[in-house]
C-alpha cells in the first residue's frame, strides 16, 4: 500500500475552508479509483494548522486518480488559502490494520 502525509497551515480563518476543499477533492477521487482511508487532523498546538494522511491501494492508483479533473479542480483551490509550503511525504505502509500490506 502507498501512504501519503503531510502538514498543511492555512491562511489564519481559513483552516476550515481547506478542509471542504481537500474533502471535496478526497471525495471526488473516490474509493473506486483505490483510495483506500484519509484523515485531516486538526492540531492541538496550531488552529490554523492541519495533518492530512491518505492510504491509497498502491503509487499508481493515486497517481491515476489525482490527475483525474474533478481531482485536479479541487487540488487548484489548495495554493491560496495556505500561508506556507506544505510539508509532505510519500511511503510504503508496512502494516494496515484489516489489510495486507505486501
Amino acid at each position: 500500500m502507498f501512504s501519503v502525509f503531510g502538514k498543511m497551515t492555512a491562511i489564519p480563518g481559513r483552516r476550515d475552508e481547506l478542509i471542504a476543499v481537500l474533502l471535496r477533492g478526497l471525495r471526488a477521487g473516490g474509493t473506486e479509483g483505490g483510495l483506500v482511508g484519509f484523515s485531516i487532523n486538526n492540531a492541538f498546538d496550531d488552529p490554523d494548522t492541519i495533518w492530512l494522511t491518505q492510504l491509497w491501494v498502491d503509487k499508481d492508483a493515486h497517481d491515476a486518480t489525482t490527475r483525474s479533473e474533478a481531482v485536479v479542480a479541487a487540488s487548484s483551490e489548495v495554493p491560496a488559502l495556505l500561508a506556507q509550503r506544505p510539508e509532505g511525504f510519500y511511503g510504503h505502509a508496512v502494516h494496515v490494520h484489516g489489510h495486507t500490506s505486501g
